[in-house]
């Protein structure tokens, strides 16, 4: 073709294997600087660059065994095995790299010749395989305010590389721009980007997700721009039906959960490494991942290259969208919900675009419930109530934008949500603490109505006592209801007291059914349970109150009606009352046991059964005194 005119035709076979060299520079650019780390460190087992080297298309196996014998001489001299041999494919590779911009005639070529001209010039040669002291620095460093140097140059040209084959792609496959590939690859490209086009809405109007296919070395080559950074890469290499994944990050959180997408294909990765390369964000190192997978037909190889093109947009903001789910969640559990959302095809990027942490310190702010000084929302909320709203807020933010819903609307549900979960939990444990009252008040009438038709019917008593033990365990039921749900919720310890205090009631009345089973096997005078009669009807009274107590505070929020706090004091003020007059008419029962009773079981049978009473009464006040406190200090005023 040359030979002819026509050697623009030479071009794409030029770009091809310029590409290649560029893999093949870098590793072993890889090599020397790992080498150079080994030469001052060689304790423990040598590194392996076996798969990378196989990754970066380099046959030749003694650059493995190289790493074994290196070493570092008295002078700072660098001892390293076929280092001459090195020096002249690196200078042959940027070559390479060089011949299809010359031929395109690119305007940056000059000027990148000059460059390597003098970097060849000023490069040592490496007699026996020696590496003079700093060498190895100078030819890797990225810094380009040190100067020069061959590491800064092949990124250049590789950066000259990539826009030129973008100006060479002439065929679209779905959107994937694609040039000297064979008939059998166009399937495997087309199965990459449906997966791709699949999930790339979920960017929304982020930039990003390019990706240009073609062949080289004889493997099908699919390179994905991810977003906008430039160590962000993804590179996949086909071979028959083995997949070769490359993909590098400056976030080793980001690469290790991009790593945990492929568990259902079963990926094989290499050990993730850190490299040097050109300052991104402020960050010059990286991390490099190699993962694994032999598909058993063309089929499954489809599916795999589908399902890696559509996990991509979920790395998009990764980063950025954990570190502000800090402010919300547990740690950990702002991974899960990313590994959720991108488990379920929804994302994090219509969170973002939504405001993402001002959407939720606005919701915060609405429901009127002000975190207090580093007080993050999942103390506030619990932590599994606050990642299951937060689920529901990347799945409504997706979902809403994707539908073309107002954003308005969508911030007013996510405000309106969070308003809900606030009082939700409160009002589910107020609701089961209403229903234990309902046990306590059923524990009390029973003893009554039993006192009351003792002289008549003394097994009343008995059935009072057996019906007791049944409600007693009912009220343990709750209880344990009760003790999962405050697990889940801001401060904890003050709902474990009230549930306590509610229970020693239970526990009272209880024990008072049972001791009040054995006066008819005594010669007890009606006289004497007078004032024991009188403590049942206030238990039966204070019981309902505690119904109503508990009714009431389900009602009170900080910016509700004066009313309903009302009504909730006042039933604490009738169940302080009652706990008074149980108090009076304990010690009355008492005195009048000490003159009248018969024999000393009598005095210790009706004395304990009015003790357990008022204990009782004075477990309701203990309850109601502290559900008082909690919403007085922690929601009126919260």
């Amino acid at each position: 073709m040359d030979e002819l005119g026509e050697r623009a035709l030479l071009l794409p076979d030029l770009l091809s294997k310029a590409l290649a060299a560029n893999d093949g520079v870098k590793f072993l650019l890889t090599l020397l600087q790992t080498a150079e780390r080994r030469a001052d460190r060689p304790e423990g087992p040598g590194p392996d660059l076996s798969a990378e080297r196989r990754a970066a298309g380099l046959t030749d196996g003694t650059l493995d065994r190289a790493l074994a014998d290196v070493g570092r001489e008295t002078d700072g001299t660098l001892y390293l095995p076929g280092a001459a041999i090195m020096r002249q494919s690196i200078l042959d590779g940027i070559a390479t790299m060089r011949a299809p911009l010359a031929l395109a005639g690119v305007q940056s070529c000059e000027e990148l010749a000059s460059r390597e001209t003098a970097l060849s010039v000023a490069l040592p040669v490496f007699s026996d395989d020696r590496v003079p002291h700093g060498i190895v620095d100078a030819i890797t460093s990225a810094d380009r305010a040190r100067g020069d140097s061959l590491h800064i140059l092949v990124m250049d040209l590789h950066k000259a590389l990539n826009a030129l084959q973008g100006e060479l792609s002439e065929e679209s496959i779905d959107g994937a721009r694609v040039w000297r590939i064979e008939d059998a690859d166009r399937p495997l490209v087309a199965a990459f980007m449906r997966g791709l086009n699949e999930t790339a809405p979920l960017k929304f109007d982020h930039p990003g997700l390019g990706t240009t296919a073609t062949r080289a070395a004889g493997k099908l080559v699919i390179q994905n721009d991810i977003g906008t950074n430039d160590a962000h890469v993804l590179v996949i290499h086909v071979e028959d039906m083995s997949v070769t994944l490359t993909y590098t990050d400056i976030h080793t959180q980001r690469a290790a959960f991009f790593q945990s997408l492929f568990k259902p294909f079963g990926v094989r990765w290499d050990d993730t490494r850190t490299r040097q390369g050109e300052q991104v964000n402020g960050k010059e190192n990286y991390y490099l991942c190699v993962g694994y997978y032999d598909a058993p037909d063309r089929a499954a190889l489809e599916r795999y290259l589908s399902f890696l093109g559509s996990r991509i947009v979920f790395l998009i903001d990764w980063n950025h969208t954990r570190k502000l789910l800090r402010e919300f969640l547990p740690k950990h559990d702002g991974i899960r919900l990313l590994k959720w959302a991108a488990e379920n095809n929804i994302g994090h990027r219509g969170f973002l675009k939504l405001g993402g942490e001002r959407l939720l310190y606005d919701a915060i702010e609405f429901a009127q419930q002000a975190l207090r000084y580093g007080e993050k929302l999942h103390e506030a909320l619990g932590a599994e109530q606050a990642l299951d709203y937060m689920k529901f807020v990347l799945r409504l933010s997706t979902e809403g934008l994707a539908q073309g819903r107002s954003e308005r609307f969508i911030r007013d549900e996510v405000k309106t949500e969070l308003v809900r979960r606030f009082h939700g939990a409160q009002e589910s444990l107020l609701s089961l603490a209403s229903a234990h009252a309902g046990l306590v008040f059923e524990l009390a009438t029973g003893i009554r109505d039993g006192l009351l038709t003792f002289s008549e019917r003394r097994a009343d008593l008995d059935a009072a006592a057996t019906r007791a033990q049944h409600w007693e365990q009912e009220a343990d039921a709750l209880v344990s209801r009760v003790r999962s749900l405050v697990r889940r919720m801001h401060k904890p310890e003050v709902y474990r007291d009230l549930l306590h205090e509610a229970d020693d009631a239970a526990d009272a009345l209880e024990e008072a059914a049972f001791v009040a089973s054995f006066l008819p096997k005594l010669d007890t005078s009606p006289e004497l349970l007078v004032p024991v009669a009188r403590l049942a009807d206030l238990l039966v009274e204070g019981a309902e109150e505690m119904v109503k107590m508990f009714e009431a505070a389900g009602q009170v929020r900080r910016d509700g009606a004066r009313e309903d706090f009302d009504d909730f004091l006042q039933t604490v003020d009738r169940l302080t009352r009652i706990e008074h007059e149980t108090d009076r008419i304990e010690r009355e029962a008492r005195g009048l046991l000490l003159m009248r009773a018969p024999d000393f079981r009598v005095l210790e049978l009706v004395g304990t059964l009015a003790r357990l009473l008022e204990e009782a009464a004075d477990a309701m006040l203990r309850t109601a005194l502290k559900l008082r406190d909690h919403l007085v200090n922690d929601v009126m005023a919260g």
